[in-house]
């Protein structure tokens, strides 16, 4: 570190510098020196305190907010969902996981969440692209209502057929009970096994909740599209803005820290109304339009 003197002429230094601050810090030295200009700091300074306080007391306000609604949302919701079979579906789920709140507030509103299934790491793994075009091929003899489709389109519906047992719409009734009651679990565990999904397929599904990440959805969410369940593809604006202009699938906006799972158990009852809602970030459903808010708290 250098001779004695060097480490005492750096301390000396070091305590001038200091000393220097505290003197400027207040006392005439600074007023001398800076003149108007000080109270031009101390008037930022305050106004950057009331700023501060501000912000907080709006984050305050808005947490309550949320939390009215998350807990009178799920009063307003209760039973709504009954006899319902809610299917949850997880495209990137790294980038968007499951909120457990989604969960709850299905079955809050009576619903039940007959399966929850999730793409795997290589279902868009570009290195594995040869095998799942090889493997589509395979699974092609085995779907029901699925023609002239791509190797992406085809797993896609395997996907869907594997996850549900069902069907594309309009599908010959013949063909499905030609291809066999165990279809669906077949295409599922084969699907599993190829390490391109994972999770507990449904044996029953009314509407389908499709929670899409940053990866590229629309081939899954389009498949889904082609069967008798509503479809809701929940995230964020840049996962769902592809679909607002769509009459055949809702869409809900993930945003942060907003309540989503909530307006999303509220989108489900309104799909099985027939309508297709699209709620942006903070918007509040229509079915919840009642409900208000606390006094004093900003949605």
């Amino acid at each position: 570190m250098g001779d004695p003197r060097t480490r005492v002429v750096l301390a000396a230094g070091s305590l001038a510098v200091l000393a220097t601050g505290v003197v400027l810090g207040s006392g005439p030295l600074r007023t001398a020196l800076l003149g108007g200009t000080g109270d031009t700091v101390d008037q930022l300074q305050s106004d950057l305190a009331a700023a501060e306080a501000a912000r907080d007391a709006a984050d305050e306000q808005t947490i309550a907010a949320w939390e009215y609604l998350d807990a009178a949302g799920a009063t307003a919701l209760a039973g709504s969902l009954a006899d319902v079979d809610v299917l949850l579906v997880g495209v990137d789920p790294a980038a968007s996981p499951f909120d457990s709140d989604l969960t709850r507030h299905v079955t809050l509103a009576s619903g039940t969440v007959a399966g929850v299934v999730e793409t795997a790491d290589g279902w868009a793994d570009s290195a594995s692209a040869p095998f799942r075009d090889a493997l589509a091929e395979q699974l092609e003899g085995t779907l029901v209502g699925v023609d002239d489709a791509t190797p992406d389109e085809l797993l896609a519906h395997a996907f869907v057929q594997g996850a549900t047992g069902a069907a594309p719409t309009g599908t010959d009734r013949l063909d499905v009970e030609a291809a066999g009651t165990d279809r669906g679990v077949v295409v599922w565990d084969l699907l599993t096994q190829a390490e391109l999904v994972e999770g507990d397929a449904a044996e029953s599904v009314d509407v389908v909740v499709v929670v899409a990440g940053t990866a590229d959805a629309d081939v899954l969410v389009d498949a889904f599209a082609a069967y008798d369940a509503p479809v809701i593809v929940v995230g964020p604006a840049a996962a769902t803005g592809i679909y607002q202009d769509r009459d055949d699938i809702a869409t809900v906006v993930d945003g942060d820290g907003w309540p989503w799972s909530v307006t999303t158990a509220a989108a489900v009852t309104e799909v099985l109304r027939g309508a297709v809602p699209h709620y942006a970030d903070g918007e509040i459903p229509a079915v919840l339009a009642g409900v208000g808010a606390p006094e004093g708290a900003d949605g």
